[in-house]
């Protein structure tokens, strides 16, 4: 099934807007935003940056204005402002992930950096451990997000085992 025709399913489902369709990519933030049940002050700005390079992107790439403002803040009203449905998400980052597969490697690789940010932005207990700044939670998405979007780094990460 096309990723556009799968859309326009979720699109009758969810009650999505066509322009929702351009922000596939962010999705994955939005995952990991929702990921303690909050949308932290902190989160949200890492979020906001990224949306404005995804729209310069998408302008660049298609040499025109592809999305509005009025549809940008639509979108952060209607995902990063209140939770969509669980339901909605894991569907949205499916079709993502597929869609991922098209895009160059900085690109995939920006977004899943995009999600470490957003993921280590915020706590929700202090003092955390030294290894819990990122709740299991995210982790675990992460984890999901790293194989789903085939994330691949130019060197191996320096092992100390």
């Amino acid at each position: 099934m096309s990723i556009p025709y799968a859309f326009d399913r979720l699109m009758a489902e969810f009650n999505l807007k066509p322009a929702d369709f351009y922000f596939l990519d962010l999705i994955p933030l939005i995952e990991i935003l929702w990921a303690d049940g909050k949308n932290q002050p902190g989160e949200l700005r890492i979020l906001y940056q990224c949306l404005m390079e995804h729209i310069a992107y998408l302008d660049q790439s298609s040499g025109s204005h592809a999305i509005s403002v009025n549809d940008a803040n639509d979108f952060l009203d209607r995902f990063a402002h209140r939770k969509p449905s669980d339901n909605l998400l894991s569907q949205l980052r499916t079709l993502s992930s597929h869609a991922s597969e098209s895009l160059p490697d900085a690109k995939r690789a920006s977004i899943f950096e995009y999600c470490l940010d957003i993921a280590a932005a915020c706590t929700t207990r202090y003092p955390y451990e030294l290894r819990n700044r990122i709740i299991d939670e995210e982790k675990k998405l992460l984890q999901k997000l790293f194989f789903e979007f085939n994330i691949a780094t130019d060197t191996a990460a320096p092992s100390n085992f």
